[in-house]
């Protein structure tokens, strides 16, 4: 029955893929504090938030190293 099974919508912020490729570069870089701000603020959406983070770092070393 749906009246029983409803679940609420996330709160929080979803960064852009800029922000999120911003955070991962600085990552790289040995600074984790631009990830650190990003995944406390997006609330519900951390763990989203964080697995994109690492996502990208690791994308954007791949390419480095290339």
């Amino acid at each position: 029955m749906g009246l029983f099974n409803r679940k609420p919508k996330p709160k929080g912020y979803q960064p852009t893929e800029a922000e999120i490729v911003d955070a991962a570069k600085k990552l790289n870089a040995g600074s984790r504090h631009a990830a650190d701000e990003l995944v406390a603020h997006s609330g519900d959406y951390r763990q989203q938030t964080a697995m994109r983070i690492m996502s990208a770092s690791v994308d954007h070393a791949l390419k480095r190293e290339s």
